[in-house]
């Protein structure tokens, strides 16, 4: 039994940017997809997801058919670049911090999101974090398909699988901190014992309010000094 688990939305929470969105924008700026349609499904993917109506199955169906012939592997070539280049720059100071408190804490530390795993699970480890549950996506050929497998890690799915890993761990936290910016994941929220809002939609910050939820302003230029300085706001040991 761990007493704590941190449990971490990735996009807009982490890192100051959409994964999903930048990977999307990373193959189109390396000529791996040549078509503007990807660009504006990703579009009015974000439109779809900040309003609440996004249709996951519908959106990776076509976003995923840019790499359906190829090879996983040459997929995770193009990840270890796009992670490196595009997204260790936008990891938000005071969520690298956060993370390293909990590691020398030994809570263990659990990143969520609502894009493919393949992704979700590269930056994590880039982040040095081992645990990291995204959509999982169905495999034929060794190639990556837009068909969803199992529960996808959306809304109240989110719950479920994190419901689903601790079960698997045999692990029955008496105390889960979760971090996110985003109304979608207010099942989570529910779920939780302490929450931590992350520069919060307005929808989420208005409910972080009613309920006293901890909310916090996290910059890519906030400075170390900053960071130390709001420590104690940020984690109750």
């Amino acid at each position: 039994m761990s007493p704590r688990i941190a449990v971490f939305d990735l996009d807009e929470t982490l890192i100051c940017g959409d994964s999903s969105q930048l990977w999307t924008q990373y193959l189109w700026e390396k000529k791996i997809i040549t078509d503007p349609c990807f660009i504006e499904a990703d579009q009015q993917m974000m439109t779809d997801y900040h309003a609440g109506k996004l249709d996951m199955h519908k959106y990776l169906a076509f976003s995923l058919q840019a790499l359906h012939q190829v090879p996983h592997e040459q997929v995770d070539i193009w990840l270890s670049d796009f992670v490196d280049n595009k997204i260790r720059p936008l990891l938000y100071p005071a969520a690298r911090r956060q993370l390293e408190i909990y590691r020398q804490q030994h809570v263990p530390i659990i990143i969520i999101s609502a894009t493919v795993a393949f992704v979700v699970k590269k930056i994590a480890a880039a982040f040095g974090v081992q645990t990291a549950l995204g959509i999982d996506m169905i495999m034929e050929n060794g190639c990556y398909t837009g068909k969803i497998q199992g529960t996808p890690t959306f809304r109240d799915g989110k719950v479920i699988r994190l419901q689903q890993w601790l079960t698997e761990q045999n692990l029955l936290p008496q105390h889960i901190l979760f971090y996110t910016d985003s109304a979608n994941d207010l099942p989570m929220c529910l779920f939780a014992n302490e929450i931590f809002t992350v520069n919060p939609d307005k929808h989420l910050q208005t409910i972080a309010s009613t309920h006293g939820w901890k909310q916090l302003n996290w910059t890519l230029e906030q400075s170390l000094f900053e960071i130390e300085g709001n420590r104690s706001d940020k984690v109750q040991n």
